[in-house]
């Protein structure tokens, strides 16, 4: 679901987070119109914004656990975290973390990756969000989920700042309400 169609409506926080993020074509590979968020980052007021949303989305919710994934989730979970008085977990990409670790393989659009998590960051019965930049297949989120709660935690939602108006892999989010902030950019709205 998107903010606009609940409650947020002609908000102009959401235009101001669209309008700062940047569009580079091509990116990572031929064909990928890459949503840049760190431009997003340079605006103080429009990242305050940003996070403010996810909060006042997620304050009331009872969460214990934001889980951001490596490494745009890291740049918004963090604060979200500390915001509503819950642990942030990082879920990083193979090789980044020491000690026990579990991980769980997806497909990309444009490839396929992991995602490992340490061995006791959630508990049974954690109420968990996921925090990410941009959905687009749901491969990520749904590694995610998995690991999440294969240590017993429950997820609640995922947020993410961007996501395509008919996110394909919705399905693989296993039920999981999906909360985004805007579309993606165009080309020809870049700055």
């Amino acid at each position: 679901m998107f903010a606009a169609e609940n409650g947020l409506r002609g908000d102009p926080r959401l235009q101001g987070i669209s309008e700062a993020i940047r569009v580079v074509p091509h990116f990572p590979k031929p064909g990928i119109m890459f949503q840049d968020i760190t431009t997003l980052l340079l605006n103080h007021k429009v990242f305050k914004d940003t996070v403010d949303i996810f909060v006042d989305r997620y304050k009331d919710m009872d969460i214990s656990v934001v889980a951001g994934i490596e490494a745009r989730g890291f740049m918004f979970g963090p604060s979200i975290a500390l915001a509503i008085g819950a642990k942030f977990v990082p879920l990083r990409k193979p090789g980044k973390l020491p000690g026990e670790l579990i991980s769980e393989s997806y497909e990309l659009e444009y490839g396929q990756d992991c995602l490992e998590m340490h061995v006791g960051a959630v508990q049974k019965g954690d109420r968990a969000v996921v925090i990410d930049d941009l959905v687009a297949t749901g491969g990520t989120l749904s590694a995610a989920i998995k690991l999440l709660e294969r240590m017993g935690a429950e997820v609640v939602e995922c947020g993410c700042v961007i996501g395509l108006p008919d996110v394909k892999g919705q399905s693989r989010l296993k039920g999981k309400p999906l909360y985004i902030l805007v579309e993606p950019r165009e080309l020809g709205d870049c700055f």
